[in-house]
């Protein structure tokens, strides 16, 4: 059998195994990311047709969780209801039947297990189309749930150690895009997306953007997130694991000038073991 990256790391706990990671500002981790992350083919409402255009990874969220995934790109609708509603993740509007508490529970369960590793919620889209979306609901079930695991933003300039020693239990980035109903001590900003720009993106299309994106330097220390998925207009959703290995391999540059890579059906590739290694460098570089 070939030597991968992942062979040798336990996609578990993998951030308590790279070298010297103490040293690592939440800012200078390189995340293997999940795109959609609420929509995977294990979901209750998955159907195989139709969801080869809606359906971007292979199993639960907390599948997800112990295979190494630790930035969650996430899209929830709201289903009013009494005496509360339902907060639903989808797809452009195609609904996967999962829901925000299965989220929630598998975070809180996967900490309790491995409480040295760190997790992104990245909220990137709280609307299904023209649906009404209750930030407020949303807002009270996040903070009764994670509040006690989440990391305040105003702690982005402390290293891995110094959150470690100041809580065993400050283990989640919760971020979304600003709302006056969103408690600003809970929600870090929105985190930027780096996408080709269009719903059709070939292969070359996708090469060329990411070099475009990496070629362009960076102004400060934020977390921001590479999209590198490919999609055709027959096909869906293209089998890209061979190119996600190829150019984000540890021998290479541009896994190293990342934040958070998010990929289709992470787990196919090597992604998890890239950014290991890859973290692992950057905080040996660090010594002094």
């Amino acid at each position: 059998m070939p030597f991968t990256p992942t062979a040798n790391v336990d996609t578990q706990c993998w951030m308590n195994k790279v070298l010297d990671i103490d040293r690592l500002k939440l800012t200078d981790l390189i995340w293997p990311g999940v795109h959609n992350a609420g929509m995977d083919k294990k979901a209750p409402n998955y159907e195989v047709v139709f969801g080869n255009w809606t359906t971007c990874q292979n199993d639960s969220f907390a599948w997800q969780l112990s295979k190494g995934a630790r930035a969650f790109d996430l899209r929830l609708g709201y289903t009013p209801g009494s005496p509360t509603g339902t907060f639903y993740f989808h797809h452009n509007g195609h609904q996967s039947h999962r829901v925000l508490d299965e989220l929630l529970d598998a975070v809180n369960h996967f900490l309790e297990r491995n409480p040295h590793e760190f997790i992104v919620l990245d909220f990137h889209q709280l609307r299904d189309g023209d649906q009404p979306f209750d930030f407020k609901q949303f807002n009270e079930l996040v903070k009764l749930r994670l509040g006690a695991r989440a990391i305040s933003q105003d702690d982005e300039e402390k290293t891995i150690g110094e959150l470690k020693a100041a809580s065993g239990n400050r283990r989640v980035i919760l971020a979304s895009r600003v709302s006056v109903e969103l408690d600003p001590d809970l929600f870090w900003g929105s985190i930027a997306h780096r996408w080709s720009g269009s719903r059709l993106t070939s292969v070359a299309e996708l090469r060329r953007h990411i070099a475009d994106t990496l070629d362009t330097p960076r102004l400060s220390s934020y977390l921001w997130s590479l999209t590198a998925t490919s999609y055709t207009f027959l096909g869906g959703p293209v089998d890209i694991k061979q190119h996600i290995n190829d150019w984000f391999h540890s021998s290479r540059s541009w896994v190293s000038q990342c934040s958070i890579i998010s990929t289709d059906f992470f787990d196919e590739s090597e992604i998890v073991g890239y950014c290991w290694v890859a973290n692992s460098m950057k905080a040996v570089s660090l010594q002094a």
